[in-house]
């Protein structure tokens, strides 16, 4: 159970990636909302085989315009760790998909970590996560690919000097339609793509020593 747990742990050195399913693919529409559930993370190699660290999220849109998102994302799994995340954002929609020209959605979140722990003398910490997608129509659904870029914009990371000042994370994916208001995104992530992986005491699974490949998951509903 110990090791389990350090296992579980190490989940949290990749939450600054984006450890959801990107849903703000299009606009959801003014006044409309849609909520989602996403399960997954980047995989580890633990018990001679190799399992993704199970993380949950879930999260809210809401169309502010007919092509502006408002969104907020909380993290379900990391008050077991004594901290508090959640993440409010927007999204904007300047291109809507037309043939071979896809749908572009620019989006910008805060990542706000709150510890509840005691004694602990830095209980704040906010993560910028920007991201761009590009999403077709394709199919039964849409197929969709786009990069996280996480910063940390007010103060160094304090535990690496030498931590690179934007951690990016690409993704593929596609969304399938499940009726008319269900949804299931199916995603691959390489979280962390240009962060050294290979020198942790978790072995993560990256390509060339670096991130860590995360398959995810997410159920999407419009209300």
């Amino acid at each position: 159970m110990r090791y389990i747990g350090i296992i579980c742990a190490s989940a949290l050195f990749m939450l600054f990636m984006g450890c959801a399913a990107h849903s703000n693919l299009a606009p959801v529409g003014k006044g409309k909302v849609s909520g989602n559930f996403s399960i997954g993370g980047p995989v580890v190699a633990v018990f001679d085989t190799y399992l993704p660290i199970p993380y949950a999220t879930a999260g809210v849109n809401y169309g502010a315009q007919k092509d502006v998102n408002l969104n907020c994302n909380l993290h379900l799994i990391a008050p077991l760790f004594g901290i508090i995340g959640i993440a409010p954002g927007i999204a904007f929609f300047p291109i809507a998909n037309k043939g071979a020209i896809p749908t572009v959605a620019v989006q910008e979140q805060f990542m706000l970590l709150t510890s509840v722990k005691g004694g602990v003398e830095d209980r704040f910490r906010m993560y910028s996560i920007s991201t761009l997608s590009l999403a077709w129509q394709a199919w039964r659904g849409m197929s969709y690919c786009g990069m996280n870029m996480t910063t940390q914009p007010f103060s160094k990371p304090d535990y690496d000097s030498e931590a690179v000042p934007v951690i990016c994370s690409p993704f593929i994916g596609y969304r399938w339609d499940i009726g008319k208001k269900m949804r299931l995104l199916t995603e691959l992530k390489w979280q962390g793509a240009n962060v050294r992986s290979d020198q942790l005491a978790v072995d993560y699974i990256g390509i060339g020593g670096y991130g860590a490949i995360a398959p995810l998951v997410s159920i999407e509903r419009e209300f």
